[in-house]
């Protein structure tokens, strides 16, 4: 498959030869930290996207879940004790919740259209995700992370994608038409675009702290394009590109302690997993396979008793 095909398969699904390089470790911090983070991701190494868990610098590789199916968009919970996914195993994708540690799993939602891309509340509580109706616009819902009480947040009268609330959990941040940034409440009220017009900024994540977006930046027009890793400040103002190889990195996901970011990109022939500082220098490479690695989640998981 070549670079372009890669790339459109990657925007479209939130997803050559083999790279020769293997993983670089970095630094995770202190030991106790350390210990307690992992990098959750999806991968096609075993044939159907499955999901994984990993160190953050890349050692303790463990597998997740095993099906046939396609298990996609793991988000690591607050609490660090469960993990919000989308998988078809039931036939169309559905929203599932499982341990962190792979047990445990079942579906949290079952409407009648194709549901996709998991993002927690702050509190654990809920989770928000994005519904693709046959014949009308996404449209963004909202669940208890026990089961039941699901709310439409957004009407449909416009389409939003890439949902992810705010630390302190009073708004949303996520795409509107043409991938530009749009912020409103948590309950759908008071939707307004950031960021200069005409630029399209593909899945804004909040930085821990609250101030910050990380995107993917888009440059060109599917297949002719590129993108890369841009950060801006939340009230639209400064915002710069932090990667630049000419290649694909999207999908960021901020570090616990918002020092670092991970990603996936293609600059190596295929998709895998890397990690950089928040300016975009110390860029390693985290994982290494020659099928599909990416859409990582950051977080602070919770040891095992």
């Amino acid at each position: 498959m070549t670079r372009t095909a890669l790339a459109i398969t990657a925007i479209i699904i939130a997803v050559g030869s083999v790279p020769s390089c293997r993983p670089a470790p970095v630094d995770g911090g202190s030991t106790a930290r350390a210990s307690e983070e992992r990098i959750a991701f999806y991968s096609s190494r075993s044939g159907s996207a499955q999901i994984y868990i990993m160190n953050p610098d890349g050692s303790g590789l463990r597998r997740l879940t095993t099906n046939s199916a396609k298990d996609r968009s793991p988000v690591i919970s607050p609490d660090g004790s469960r993990i919000a996914f989308a998988s078809d195993r039931d036939g169309a994708s559905r929203i599932y919740i499982m341990n962190v540690d792979g047990s445990g799993q079942r579906r949290l939602t079952n409407s009648p259209d194709v549901e996709i891309l998991p993002a927690w509340s702050p509190d654990g509580r809920r989770v928000f995700y994005q519904v693709e109706p046959k014949d009308g616009r996404s449209i963004i819902h909202s669940a208890s992370a026990g089961g039941g009480d699901v709310r439409r947040v957004t009407d449909g009268s416009v389409g939003f994608n890439y949902p992810a609330v705010s630390p302190d959990g009073r708004r949303i941040v996520c795409n509107g038409p043409d991938f530009s940034v749009s912020i409103m409440n948590i309950d759908g009220s008071g939707q307004r675009t950031v960021g200069t017009p005409g630029v399209s900024r593909m899945r804004p994540l909040w930085s821990p702290d609250g101030v910050k977006f990380a995107y993917g930046l888009l440059h060109g027009v599917p297949p002719n394009h590129t993108t890369e890793i841009g950060v801006m400040d939340a009230d639209g103002g400064r915002d710069t590109s932090v990667t630049r190889d000419d290649t694909v990195n999207e999908f960021p996901c901020w570090s616990p302690d918002g020092k670092r970011i991970a990603f996936q990109s293609c600059r190596d022939g295929n998709f895998e997993i890397y990690v950089m500082n928040a300016d975009g220098s110390g860029v390693r490479r985290l994982t290494d396979d020659p099928k599909f690695d990416g859409a990582p989640s950051w977080g602070v998981v919770k040891k095992a008793s």
